[in-house]
């Protein structure tokens, strides 16, 4: 079977499923993919990510790091972070350090590691070179690998399309006996360790692909033998990754799509050595919207540059975990335990959206690998803003001392402080104020660097001779068509309140709730029947005075406003909406 010239086949049942996968050639035979998993009380699970350290983490690795985390945690087992640098010319300086602190940042608590220690260590593979050479030269003695002293030769014009390799097929080349391959390493001939491969087919159970057929390759039409060490030694991915993956006691594999052509590599070495090998789950690759794969050339992938704008890691989470699964399986999962996306549902959110709001916990609970699409995933930012939006009122529902509230305020404190430096001082020193500003703009904030912008009118007055705010006011009708007699009227109603009881909660919602009947009744009366029967409705009024006093057409709930400002300031914001009405730098289209 070639590993390099591919044509995919699938069943029916299975060809869509399966239609990404393009470097190898393979049936995929089956509907129903999991299968049972073996007993954790006999069995404990052990899964794994194992990155390369040659740059950024980017949203594929990191959905790959999180479903090893939910699938470890769901079996009541452990996961290991493991570095794989084989590849020497590919690695870029810093990125296991920037590898483990995108992990941290996104709270993915790996059990064994290069940091964390453990059992199974070292857990780089450049400092397990030893292990990987002494598992060759096993094969080397039980005739399953031998050494290759050919040089590289480059493909001739010629070369029939199944042997444009740089190295020609095994059925062109003798390996030499032990002793004659002693003689050439004595005389300094570099050589490769290739394996054996076989010629017939194989049969494998993916957890998410079903069964999987490769078909027998007799007449070795392109089948190489697979390199298990280079000539300077080091071993070759495959090599690598099967010895580690059995000497660290791995029970599942769960990694993407595009490592499919490397699985009968693997399981021809698994059979070599005499070895069991792992449970295999290959992941759907992530795609935009067009149905192209994820890349630094279609768009912004890395994990930190999402970070860097303000995402909250459990939302990005919750995202990557939506990614190529079933979010009613994490729902039925969850029904009766106090799921988070109730709240979402009562919010008026429906159904299915409201189920995709999910925590940590929550994700571990209902996670399944029988319920990953075979399917493409296809990344919807739109989608990841809400999460987020959502997150974040989440943790500012959590008052526990130490709990999300503080963490956000934590957080946004910086940031207020450099947006409002009239203000500096007291958002340095009072904790309660940055709450109440982070909770009054998070209806507003999609992000927390959404904050500051959304929290302008908290700390700034409307500027009435900005084209861009006069625009605003002209093309809502919503806004213009009452403004005049609502503000008006308004600030009437707040003065006496001031006067009278104070300026209270209770006593702006009541002002509000007035308001409507206060400017129906004050209606001049009409000939035309129908307008005289039309009542002034409360959002018509909410929208005027929420212009006058933010310049904005969304924002906190209106009361809350009012409240926030104070008497004085919100009394003078609505004496300035009036000012600029009369001074015509409010102007709705049938005034002007």
């Amino acid at each position: 079977m070639s590993t390099s010239v591919y044509s995919l086949r699938a069943s029916r049942a299975s060809r869509s499923s399966v239609s990404g996968v393009r470097s190898q050639c393979f049936y995929s035979t089956s509907q129903s993919a999991a299968s049972p998993t073996p007993s954790k009380e006999t069995q404990p699970a052990r899964l794994r990510f194992a990155p390369s350290p040659t740059g950024y983490l980017h949203l594929g690795g990191l959905r790959t790091a999180l479903f090893n985390h939910l699938y470890a945690r769901a079996l009541g087992g452990k996961w290991i972070l493991r570095i794989e640098d084989t590849d020497q010319t590919r690695l870029v300086p810093g990125s296991v350090a920037a590898l483990q602190e995108t992990l941290e940042w996104a709270k993915l608590d790996y059990d064994e590691g290069p940091s964390a220690g453990g059992s199974h260590g070292p857990y780089v593979q450049s400092e397990r070179l030893d292990l990987y050479r002494h598992y060759a030269e096993k094969l080397i003695a039980d005739g399953k690998a031998y050494r290759d002293f050919r040089a590289e030769v480059a493909a001739s014009p010629n070369t029939d399309a199944t042997r444009t390799k740089h190295i020609p097929l095994r059925d062109d080349y003798i390996a030499p006996t032990e002793a004659e391959a002693k003689h050439l390493i004595s005389l300094g001939k570099p050589y490769v360790v290739r394996l054996r491969a076989p010629t017939g087919s194989l049969d494998h159970h993916d957890l998410v692909y079903g069964e999987l057929h490769f078909p027998a390759d007799p007449q070795r039409q392109g089948t190489e033998d697979p390199v298990l060490l280079k000539s300077n030694g080091w071993p070759t991915y495959h090599l690598a990754n099967v010895v580690d993956d059995h000497e660290m006691r791995i029970t599942h594999v769960l990694r993407g799509e595009e490592w499919l052509p490397s699985l009968p590599k693997h399981l021809w070495l698994y059979e070599a050595l005499g070895l069991t090998p792992p449970q295999f789950a290959h992941l759907p690759l992530l795609v935009n919207a067009d149905g192209t794969k994820l890349s630094k050339r279609t768009g912004d992938v890395r994990v930190e540059s999402y970070r860097d704008k303000g995402f909250e890691p459990e939302a990005l989470n919750n995202f990557l975990g939506l990614m190529g699964y079933n979010n009613l399986a994490y729902h039925s999962a969850n029904l009766g335990a106090g799921a988070t996306h109730t709240k979402a549902k009562a919010e008026g959110e429906q159904d299915a959206t409201a189920y995709d709001v999910l925590t940590m916990a929550e994700m571990v609970r209902g996670f399944d690998i029988a319920h990953v699409n075979r399917s493409r995933a296809t990344v919807d930012l739109a989608k990841l803003y809400y999460l987020n939006a959502r997150h974040l009122a989440l943790k500012l529902d959590d008052k526990q001392p130490g709990g999300g509230r503080d963490e956000i305020v934590a957080k946004a404190r910086p940031k207020l402080v450099e947006a409002f430096p009239e203000v500096a001082e007291r958002l340095q020193s009072e904790d309660e104020l940055v709450e109440q500003v982070v909770v009054l703009a998070k209806g507003t904030s999609a992000t927390l660097y959404d904050v500051p912008e959304s929290a302008t009118p908290l700390f700034r007055k409307p500027d009435f001779a900005l084209a861009e705010v006069q625009q605003l006011f002209a093309r809502n009708a919503m806004v213009n068509r009452h403004f005049d007699a609502a503000v008006r009227e308004a600030q009437r109603q707040f003065q006496a309140l001031n006067n009278s009881q104070g300026w209270t909660r209770e006593g702006i919602h009541d002002v509000i709730a007035r308001l409507p009947k206060l400017l129906s009744d004050a209606a001049p009366p009409s000939t035309d029947a129908k307008a005289a029967k039309t009542k002034v409705k409360k959002a018509a009024i909410l929208a005027p005075l929420r212009f006058a006093i933010s310049a904005r057409e969304r924002g906190p709930p209106l009361a809350d406003l009012f409240l926030f400002l104070g008497a004085d300031k919100s009394l003078n914001r609505l004496q300035n909406a009036i000012a600029a009405l009369e001074a015509h730098q409010l102007r709705a289209p049938s005034s002007q």
